[in-house]
């Protein structure tokens, strides 16, 4: 059930929010009700460029429509609850390229959505040096922190990698496993809300 995407940092499919305990106060949870409807979760607002020429926010099919006039057909994997009145819509989706080239080196390109909304392209390349080399060119004002890692967040848009880290000797011998993100944090943060809100609701079962 659970697919990490390039790091621990974003893991897909996560669901992690819990109902607080109300036994010790003698009560019973009540049973859930809709608080919000689903527009609040698929909304489609203007979006930010994040890398490669992709844009957030944009839909699955205009990424596959893109895709498809350069010859190129990525594989989707799609995760979605069961329409239910006690919460709003929820659909996670994936789509993955591998052998991608950007940022001076192949690798395999991951696109997630939230309700057909792109809200992160992931990039784990093949020689991390050379993508490391490539996205300094690219933004020369990211900088790497004590533990080789770079982030920079501006508005809502947040790049974080490890390339350096991991082309060094001390990644090498880790094994560490290269990453580039690039995030609208708007949609992460609608997300992450909709599971504190909604994850801890069963699914029905149907008999």
């Amino acid at each position: 059930m659970a697919v990490v995407c390039l790091s621990g940092a974003a893991t897909w499919y996560g669901i992690n929010a819990k109902l607080p305990s109300l036994r010790s106060a003698g009560m019973t949870a009540p049973a859930p009700t809709v608080a919000v409807s689903s527009e609040d979760y698929t909304r489609r607002q203007p979006g930010r460029p994040l890398f490669a020429g992709l844009s957030s926010y944009s839909s699955i099919d205009q990424i596959t429509r893109d895709f498809a006039a350069r010859k190129l057909v990525p594989v989707r994997r799609t995760m979605s609850r069961p329409p239910d009145p006690r919460y709003p819509v929820h659909a996670l989706d994936l789509l993955t390229l591998e052998h991608y080239s950007m940022l001076g080196t192949q690798g395999r390109l991951s696109l997630q959505f939230f309700n057909d909304r792109l809200f992160e392209v992931g990039f784990k390349p093949d020689d991390a040096a050379a993508c490391a080399a490539a996205l300094k060119r690219a933004d020369p004002q990211l900088r790497r922190d004590a533990n080789g890692r770079a982030e920079r967040t501006v508005g809502s848009q947040r790049l974080a990698t490890n390339v350096e880290l991991a082309a060094s000797s001390v990644g090498q011998s880790l094994n560490t496993e290269p990453y580039v993100l690039w995030q609208d944090l708007r949609l992460v943060r609608e997300r992450d809300d909709w599971d504190q809100r909604f994850g801890a609701i069963v699914q029905k079962t149907e008999q």
